[in-house]
Order: structure tokens, then sequence, then C-alpha cells
């Protein structure tokens, strides 16, 4: 009788954890900038009063050290439920090919407060947004029912008012920019078939508390 092939196990183990938090995901940030096309996309999970949840990926505009900043248009669901429960959640996952193959997965989560940020502090970040993005804020309501022909014919309106020069994309009212300030942030990490380590932490009193759960 045949043996079977020996499967291989372990434990993985996230080692030179600092006291902050964000001191980690940064260094996870940035190890990711660019190998992994994704690094800057993070799913923001929004509910209403009543735990109706509701779930979409976003960019992350800004990382700051003590938050996480998005921009988008305060027309849509999201920022109607954030304006309504502003506890929300953050989800990051990177995964990339390490040591001949062997996947790498990291996932880092956070929830807390989101509060909006006043436009003199990431006005920055509008500015910087290529053309295809300035011009969508004027043309598409998110989250609103369209005719594709309206919103081409639209989009082509503006974009020749841009290249004319009659039109500077100026930031509408309706782009605004928001930041969470985390009262936890989790780690998850493995590599190819080991069992992951996972990393807790809890706000306390402006000071962060680590432990370690498990996977």
């Amino acid at each position: 009788m045949m043996k079977g092939k020996t499967e291989d196990s372990g434990i993985f183990k996230i080692r030179n954890i600092p006291e902050n938090p964000f001191l980690l995901f940064s260094k996870w940030y940035q190890e990711n900038q660019v190998k992994n096309i994704g690094t800057n996309v993070l799913c923001l999970s929004t509910a209403t009063k009543d735990g109706k949840v509701s779930a979409r990926n976003v960019v992350l505009r800004r990382l700051d050290e003590d938050g996480f900043v998005i921009m988008t248009d305060c027309r849509s669901k999201k920022v109607a439920e954030m304006r309504e429960n502003p506890y929300v959640a953050m989800t990051f996952l990177w995964v990339q090919e390490v040591n001949d193959g062997d996947l790498q997965v990291r996932q880092a989560r956070a929830e807390g407060i989101i509060k909006e940020l006043p436009i003199d502090d990431w006005i920055d970040i509008y500015d910087r947004e290529p053309l295809y993005c300035k011009i969508r804020a004027y043309v598409c309501h998110q989250g609103q029912n369209v005719e594709w022909d309206d919103l081409k014919e639209h989009h082509d309106e503006l974009h020749n008012l841009f290249v004319e020069g009659s039109h500077t994309l100026e930031r509408p009212d309706h782009v605004r920019a928001f930041k969470m300030d985390p009262s936890m942030i989790e780690f998850y990490e493995t590599e190819g078939d080991q069992i992951a380590d996972r990393v807790m932490y809890l706000k306390e009193e402006d000071e962060w508390r680590m432990t370690r759960i498990a996977a």
C-alpha cells in the first residue's frame, strides 16, 4: 500500500513587535508599496444605527502617525452611514511571493471612530488627483442611477472644457476627507503552509496595549 504524501506544518511568528502599532503598519505598508498593486486599497465597513452593515473597497489617501485618511463623495451611502454611526472598520490585505514561491499573507484590521477633516488639512490630496478622478468627482453622483450615454456626454464636455482651459476642476463641495482614529489594530501574518500569527493592539487611555491572539 502506497504511503500518502507527507505534509508539512508549522507556526509563523511575527518578530520585532513595536509598542506602537502604527510603526508596524507603516513597515508593512512600505514593504508592499512596490510589489503589490493593491497596497493602498482597503475594505471599509460601515453600519447604520440599526446595525445594517455594508462594505466596499476604497483607497487610503494618507497614512498619518495616528490614523487613516480617505477621501470620498459625501453624498454617498458610506458617508450617510458614517454620519449616522461613526464607528467603522478597515481591512488591508497584502499577498506576495517570498522564499522561492511561498506566499506571504499579511492582513491588518483597524476599528475606531471616523471624523470629517477640515478642508485645509487635506486639500493637497485632491490637488494631486489624476485628471480622470477630478472629472469623476464632477460627473458621478456616487451610488445614483445613471444612463451611460448621458454620463459619457457629460464627461466629454467637461474634459473638453478642461483642455481648452475654461474649467480648472477645482474641488467640488461634495468631495470630503475623513480620518479614522483607531481604538484597535490587529495584524495577521503567515508564510507558506504555516499557521498564522496574530497580534492585537488595544488603545486604553491613549496608551496601546499589545497581546497575541490565536489565528
